[in-house]
């Protein structure tokens, strides 16, 4: 599973803010985070997207704004799976995590 380090604000998905504009532009050369360009993720690419109803981390509405920009994505080559249960640690500690998380991951990318 790979945990991506954005934010996601005002319908964009940007890298990490720093908080301010002088780390921001230590770390970027600008003031503010880069807008990730979601459009040059090729549409064949193999994704599998897993997430939580209870995630304070990656919530709900954010996942939501990152599944708009990948609407054009080959429907056979994305899978989407949500786990209303699921906290952001649950992917990893949860006692049936790799029943419900990654017996299913594994298949996918086998298959791809």
């Amino acid at each position: 599973m790979t945990i991506y380090n954005a934010v996601i604000r005002s319908g964009t998905i940007t890298m990490y803010d720093y908080g301010n504009i002088y780390d921001n532009k230590k770390h970027y050369g600008q003031l503010t985070p880069p807008v990730y360009d979601m459009g040059s993720i090729p549409k064949d690419f193999p994704m599998y997207l897993s997430y939580g109803g209870q995630d304070e981390l990656s919530d709900v509405q954010d996942v939501k704004t990152l599944l708009e920009s990948v609407k054009d994505h080959d429907p056979n080559k994305l899978v989407v799976q949500y786990k209303e249960d699921y906290a952001h640690a649950d992917f990893i500690f949860g006692v049936n995590a790799k029943e419900v998380v990654y017996d299913p991951m594994i298949e996918f990318f086998k298959n791809h």
